[in-house]
């Protein structure tokens, strides 16, 4: 059985029934498109960053391929590591754009396969008890820091110095 991870829009521009209806759930699996097509399955996806990450990178490393000569199957290796990267951690991307844009994590549901997931999911929203309590918001003043010594971890447990 595979994992799914449901996302759904920010409650504030919609209700909750709509919010639930324009849900998207998301399979946590290996993605062949992000494997196969790398940028252009970036830009089909609309991460920006990403796809600019990938050019730049890209572009250092055929300057440095101009510069020095480096063997063909190098070459090959780092397009095959990308791709290998892009393919496991495809999707979590599309998750992390998701979550900037203010979407929220709903829940996380084992299905067979997409279909079963979403309706496991419907089954879950609509009933009476919510399957994840919905997230607050972060406290913002400076206020809320505990007042004890912040635990530490390295060298040195204490910022008071010696």
């Amino acid at each position: 059985m595979a994992f799914y991870t449901v996302m759904t829009p920010p409650a504030a521009e919609t209700g909750l029934r709509e919010a639930v209806e324009q849900a998207r759930v998301i399979p946590d699996s290996f993605s062949w498109g992000a494997f196969l097509l790398t940028g252009l399955w970036l830009l089909g996806r609309r991460l920006w960053l990403a796809t600019l990450l990938f050019v730049l990178f890209w572009g250092a490393v055929w300057f440095v391929h101009g510069r020095f000569g480096f063997h063909d199957s190098a070459l090959s290796l780092l397009y095959w590591m990308v791709a290998l990267f892009l393919g496991l951690e495809g999707r979590n991307l599309v998750v992390r754009k998701l979550v900037r844009q203010g979407w929220q994590l709903a829940d996380v549901v084992e299905a067979r396969d997409l279909a079963d997931a979403e309706r496991r999911w419907f089954e879950r929203a609509l009933s009476e008890q919510p399957a994840l309590p919905l997230p607050q918001p972060a406290p913002t003043s400076a206020m809320s820091r505990p007042s004890g010594p912040l635990p530490i971890i390295g060298l040195f447990p204490e910022a008071r110095g010696r």
